[in-house]
């Protein structure tokens, strides 16, 4: 006798998992905008600049400005995970959310979402009005280089301040991406672990401090490129506005009896989405070693 899943397990299944890659399987989605895609194409719109002139006499002509307006499009993927289950009793499990596979699951899924975030968040935009133009990361003005340093709260200054000397608006959520080797330079500053600087006991807890109103999220080495072959890392400073992800598919469950493998039954579950770098001077690329 073989057994089936009814849709009610598939629509319990697919709630836990989207709960579980928002709490724990992501650190970065929910950060930037999302917008729905509808094809593998997803376009964003940025607005130009506009000019405060004086007026210089009575009844002076209106001058109307146009802003240049630009677009930046993100290429939305598919990706999936995909396994079986063999008995009742592992079908039944799946609607528990602690249950393991549908946190393996989320994690992977959120492991690959932060993965392509950083990708596009360092790699060549596509511009233009049909994506054909690129604008690469701004190595010359938004990277700070490592100096045989580790991570130090200045080098955070420092990047704070070019995004400051950008005109950035500061009141804007900021974050700060990087990973373990770099939160443990940081802990050894008093800045990020005394109650000079600090409301709560840092070390006494799990959760991060912020230093000047940035949040540092950590995320693993794995979704954070090394900077060279070598022992050069890095850190992003990155504002909220900097991204913008084109979602397709948050979450999809789909199954299938597979007379193959002795008809068990096979769950694959499906992500789409793209991303694109806004603007440049939103991220600032921090060395170190």
């Amino acid at each position: 006798m073989t057994i089936s899943i009814n849709q009610n397990y598939v629509n319990q299944f697919s709630s836990n998992l989207y709960l579980l890659l928002e709490q724990k399987g992501s650190k970065l989605k929910g950060l930037f905008t999302e917008e729905k895609a509808n094809g593998e194409k997803h376009f964003f719109d940025r607005l130009g600049n506009f000019q405060v002139e004086e007026i210089t006499s009575r009844l002076e002509p209106v001058n109307l400005q146009d802003p240049a307006h630009s677009r930046r499009m993100a290429t939305v993927r598919k990706y999936h995970a995909s396994t079986y289950i063999d008995n009742l009793d592992q079908m039944r499990m799946l609607i528990d959310p602690s249950n393991e596979y549908a946190r393996k699951l989320a994690s992977k899924h959120g492991n690959n979402f932060d993965k392509k975030l950083i990708e596009a968040m360092l790699g060549t935009a596509a511009t233009g009005k049909d994506g054909d133009g690129s604008q690469a990361f701004d190595t010359s003005n938004q990277q700070i280089v490592h100096g045989s340093t580790g991570l130090t709260s200045a080098k955070i200054d420092q990047a704070l301040r070019i995004m400051m000397d950008n005109d950035v608006d500061m009141n804007e959520e900021l974050f700060l991406l990087v990973g373990g080797m770099g939160i443990e330079d940081l802990l050894q500053e008093a800045k990020l672990t005394s109650f000079d600087y600090q409301p709560n006991k840092v070390l006494g807890g799990k959760s991060l401090p912020m230093y000047r109103g940035v949040n540092i999220v950590h995320v693993s080495p794995q979704q954070l490129p090394q900077h060279t072959a070598g022992s050069v890392s890095r850190a992003l400073l990155v504002h909220r506005d900097a991204m913008k992800v084109a979602l397709n598919q948050d979450i999809e469950i789909k199954t299938a009896e597979r007379p193959d493998l002795n008809f068990a039954q096979q769950i694959s579950t499906y992500m789409s989405f793209g991303a694109v770098r806004m603007d440049e001077m939103l991220i600032v690329d921090i060395l170190y070693q």
